[in-house]
């Protein structure tokens, strides 16, 4: 199983629209340990950019794959000379160059040379704590500085401190606004050498062994060391004392290597659970990369004793649960939660439970959750599909009717044209920007909330919230075959061009009418029916991915990834492919599926056709190579697609095991599961739950 390792490039996505980061975590980690580079606009939000060579030194939390930046706290360059003498940047920040030939990074493990510092870097984490190993050559003194002033263009520090307890101990706190307006974070450092030390407030030298400050930094001097030093560093959003526990649970007993081989096995184990043989070793690469960067968030929010910052700005403790932050569901919803469903059902229940906590604390679900922040950077309220499919899933304990009040809260809200939504059927677009998006959006979602109260036995509301996912027809125009805007008096918004983009300022979210037209992900057939039926359907599917890929208007960075008007590189569209499933032209979804694996996902730095968003361009990945894709992802059916491997096995958490198989090349002839012809394009949950052989047999078109 170590081989899986092999097979993971983090480097991957870190080039070009990615915006992952290279360096060290565990599965579901707090602690992100990664390198980075001085902003140089909005590929770099995460840090990192594979283009760069220029070091600012590595900070503990980072964001894989987000359109917007913030995180990277508290700062470790390793340097020598003299600090205040040094050579900076615009913004006061110490720098040095690298190269990608002395650079490796693995699951769990970073590594970086740097010339000029002479000094190697390494580094690895547990969940809560960065482990840090340097190796300085030459003559000068080894220096570190810490630098909790230090913040991009997206994140600004309020305040900081620094406490020096010891010659081995520093401890500390920062306080920033950003995305994340309120965002606390602690540490602990501890050191297996004696260091001397210098206080700065910005570039001001400071006298004695603590400091609060806007800017604060401190500067450790380990003189000259005869060994490589070690440092760990715990982080905590609740308290100093947090971080301190956290680092003892975790790592106190721990040397580097330890903590790296017990890294490396934790990917091992989660990445195992996906066993691929097949002799293209690309797309091997292509698959376990996915899979990692799927599982790098939702991530562990809370202290090892369950403590944790909540979204009412106060710590809390809940001894049912354990807290997890970073649910970007806007994207997330579609394809990583329900791939989390198959390979760690066990998380799903305390990740349900954070989104219900995020309600308590607020009176909403949250839409973007940045580190108990809401952001309410992207449309829809789409924890209710993830909350209901878990449920339905039997994934959760969390009691139904606290699950009801909290999905239901999100739906009768009067902000985002929600209060419009209810009023007139859809939202007019004169009255609400991104108008067509949210209708067609907030459908789909009281669509799942129909579906919990459908399972509950609750008719009122489940006849209330599917009248509600019938509002995607209001907006529907047969005469061009478009979803599109609609005044509050119900006349069509004119001029209408489908090819007409303007950065979340029109009827549409990062997208164009083309690439909006098709999202009724709950109701396919009664969406075929809108378009005249399957022969005009399968056309304008056809057209979509035939079309000329120029478009007009203030075309985002979003809209990426292009076959045709089809924009791989944004979520809209994900599930588009498999709607010719539902059709007698699978072929076709079937060839679509193959293009974009092979064109939008590719084994180098700039291998992704957009922003990973937090695992969601990765999952889709994922499903599609193993042959099914959750196209309604709330309840538990996946559509068939094409399997890429000639077998793939997923090992359950029920001890039941699922092989894929790929008999052949060319187009599926059948689909057999446990020696069963399927009938239709539909796996469910409970199918896959079950266990067995799923096996495509390919042929090539006559």
């Amino acid at each position: 199983m170590q081989q899986v390792l092999d097979y993971v490039d983090p480097f991957i996505g870190t080039g070009g629209h990615g915006h992952t980061f290279p360096g060290a975590l565990v599965p579901f980690g707090m602690v992100q340990l990664s390198p980075d580079n001085p902003s140089k606009g909005w590929d770099w939000t995460s840090g990192y950019h594979y283009s760069d060579n220029i070091l600012l030194g590595f900070s503990h939390t980072h964001l894989s794959g987000t359109g917007v930046g913030d995180m990277l706290d508290v700062l470790v360059m390793p340097f020598r000379g003299d600090y205040q003498a040094r050579a900076k940047d615009d913004k006061g920040r110490i720098f040095t160059t690298y190269g990608h030939d002395k650079e490796s990074a693995s699951p769990g493990y970073y590594s970086l040379y740097l010339p000029e510092e002479q000094v190697q870097a390494e580094l690895t984490a547990s969940t809560r704590t960065g482990v840090h190993r340097y190796r300085f050559d030459g003559e000068q003194d080894a220096k570190l500085l810490f630098d909790l002033g230090y913040a991009q263009n997206y994140d600004k520090p309020v305040v900081t401190f620094l406490r020096v307890e010891d010659k081995y101990t520093l401890t500390g706190y920062r306080l920033s606004t950003g995305w994340a307006k309120n965002q606390p974070i602690y540490f602990v450092a501890k050191f297996d050498a004696p260091f001397s030390h210098q206080l700065l407030n910005d570039l001001q030298a400071v006298k004695g062994d603590q400091l609060q400050a806007e800017k604060g930094k401190i500067v450790l001097n380990f003189g000259k060391p005869a060994k490589a030093i070690e440092a760990k560093v715990a982080l905590s959003y609740t308290s100093i004392a947090g971080a301190k526990a956290n680092l003892a649970a975790e790592t106190a007993q721990l040397g580097f290597e330890q903590v790296k081989q017990q890294a490396a096995q934790a990917w091992v184990n989660q990445l195992g659970k996906f066993q691929v043989e097949d002799a293209d070793k690309t797309n091997k690469t292509k698959f376990y990369t996915a899979l990692y960067h799927a599982f790098v968030a939702p991530q562990v929010f809370h202290d090892v004793d369950g403590a944790f910052f909540g979204a009412d700005g106060a710590v809390h403790k809940d001894k049912h649960y354990g807290r997890y932050s970073l649910f970007s569901l806007w994207d997330t919803f579609r394809a990583l939660h329900p791939l989390l469903t198959l390979s760690n059902p066990e998380k799903v229940d305390d990740m349900v439970k954070s989104m219900l906590g995020f309600y308590d604390e607020t009176g909403l679900l949250p839409t973007w959750d940045l580190m108990s922040n809401e952001t309410d950077v992207m449309i829809g309220y789409h924890a209710v599909p993830v909350i209901v499919d878990a449920y339905l899933k039997g994934l959760t304990s969390a009691n139904p009717e606290h699950i009801m009040a909290a999905i239901k809260a999100s739906a009768m809200q009067d902000r985002f044209g929600i209060d419009l939504y209810r009023q007139y059927g859809y939202i007019p677009s004169e009255l609400e920007v991104e108008a067509v998006s949210k209708t067609l959006e907030y459908a789909f979602d009281d669509w799942a909330i129909a579906q919990m109260a459908k399972a509950l036995d609750k008719q009122d509301d489940y006849q209330l919230f599917s009248q509600r996912a019938q509002s995607y027809r209001t907006l529907f125009d047969a005469s061009t075959g478009f979803m599109r805007g609609k005044d509050k008096h119900g006349e069509w918004v004119t001029p209408f061009n489908p090819t007409y983009v303007e950065h979340r300022n029109t009827d549409y979210t990062e997208a164009n009418a083309w690439q909006y037209s098709f999202f009724v992900p709950h109701d396919v057939p009664g969406m075929i029916e809108l378009f005249g039926g399957e022969s005009p359907f399968v056309a304008k599917l056809d057209e979509l991915f035939s079309t000329s890929s120029e478009m007009q208007g203030d075309v985002s960075p979003d809209i990426s990834g292009l076959i045709g008007q089809y924009a791989h590189g944004n979520e809209p569209v994900h599930h588009v492919a498999y709607l010719y499933a539902f059709t007698a032209d699978k072929h076709k979804g079937e060839a679509r599926i193959k293009e974009i694996r092979d064109t939008m996902y590719l084994a180098q730095p700039d291998g992704l056709a957009g922003n990973d968003d937090l695992g969601q361009m990765s999952a889709w990945y994922v499903f599609s190579a193993m042959g099914f894709y959750p196209l309604n992802p709330v309840g538990g059916e996946y559509v068939l697609g094409t399997p890429q491997f000639e077998q793939a096995t997923l090992s359950l958490a029920n001890g039941h095991q699922l092989s894929v198989k790929k008999e052949g090349e060319g187009s599926v002839q059948s689909v057999w599961l446990n020696g069963e012809k399927l009938v239709s394009p539909i796996l469910t949950h409970q199918q896959i739950l079950q266990g067995g052989e799923l096996r495509f047999v390919m042929a090539p078109r006559s």
